[in-house]
Parts: C-alpha cells; structure tokens; sequence
C-alpha cells in the first residue's frame, strides 16, 4: 500500500491516542492540544511527526486501512484455494475490527459523516484500496474457475464486508437472539455468514 503512515513508537503513540478521541468526538471537536496531552507530550511533538491535524487524521484511517492490508497479504501467501483464502480474509477482516474498535468507530463515522471537512474523495481513496483487495481476489477465483463469474464481485466485497461491520456495531444485541447464540464468537460469525452467503439460499 502506498503512503504508509510512520512507524515510529512516538508516532504510534500519537495514532492510538488520535484515533481513540476522534473515535469518539469526532474531528473538529478534537485539537492538537488533547492530543498531546493524551499521548503525555507536547503540540510540538505530535507537529514533529505530522504537520497538520488533516495530516494526522488521515494517517490514523491510513493505519487502520494498512493493518488489514498486512493481514491481506499473509493469507495471500499461506492458502491456494480461493475460497478458503477469501473466506479467510473475511474471518480477518472481523479479528481486525473486533481488536481495532477505535479505528473502526472512526472509520464509520466518517463514512457515515456527511461533512466531515476533511477530503472525502481522499478518504474514499484510501478505504477504496482494501475493498480493491477482496474485489480482485473474488476476480481471480473467477478466473480459476471457483467462482462464478457471473456474480459482481464488487458486490461480493459489499456483501463481506457489510456483514462483518453490522456484526461490530451489534454484537451485544444479536448475542441476545436465540438463533444466534450458538454462534459464540466474532471469528464463528464470519465464518458462518461467509458459508452462507457464498453457498446461497437455493442450491443451483
């Protein structure tokens, strides 16, 4: 992935601070100062490692976005099946939401933002590239013949990754259901709902 955000310990200190109150205050409502203060530095610091607040909130999505992405690449590496690497990928993207919850709640909030006042076409730029992932990997097992190639394997990302996120906002509720409350765990989730919607409703 291009861009990637510093790797620095004081600068992943200033990405796990910055996306916790983002998270949760949202972008104007969170300056440098608190920043600072949240990491036990100064607005100095956090400017040494990103010249703008802009600067720095779109490193915390960057960072969030480049986690999954390392995942990506090493199920990319360890399975030839594509449906077991894509079923995989779906089981990662969850254990990434599910141990990332402040990078995830920014990432919706920004989604769901309707003006946010950072860049949108930016921010969709860099959201678009792990869904260019999962699209390109449900194209290739149409090209080896395991998928169907008459699905849209856009919506086949759509799909995985909508599942996996109405999971992370509602997990405390559908663990109530009791249709539901064999499935014990968000990794159990995954699975299930990929098998689901992969195998379909009808058999053809």
């Amino acid at each position: 992935m291009p861009n990637k955000v510093p790797v620095s310990e004081g600068a992943q200190r200033i990405l796990s601070a910055a996306a916790g109150l983002f998270a949760r205050k949202g972008y104007a409502a969170v300056s440098i100062n608190d920043i600072a203060a949240a990491v036990g530095g100064s607005k100095a610091n956090v400017f040494h490692h990103f010249p703008t607040k802009d600067a720095l909130y779109l490193a915390v999505i960057r960072s969030a976005c480049e986690g999954f992405a390392d995942e990506f690449d090493a199920i990319a590496e360890n399975d030839d099946d594509d449906r077991n690497r894509l079923r995989s990928i779906a089981v990662s993207h969850m254990r990434h939401l599910m141990s990332h919850p402040d990078s995830m709640r920014l990432i919706l909030r920004e989604v769901f933002a309707e003006d946010s006042g950072i860049n949108r076409a930016l921010i969709a730029s860099i959201l678009h590239q792990n869904f260019e992932l999962i699209v390109s990997r449900v194209k290739q097992g149409q090209e080896n013949d395991q998928f169907r190639k008459d699905v849209d394997s856009a919506m086949v990302a759509v799909v995985l990754l909508a599942l996996n996120i109405f999971y992370f906002q509602t997990n405390t509720i559908l663990e109530q259901f009791d249709g539901l409350k064999n499935i014990d765990s968000p990794q159990r989730f995954a699975e299930v709902a990929f098998d689901t919607f992969s195998k379909g409703l009808i058999d053809s």
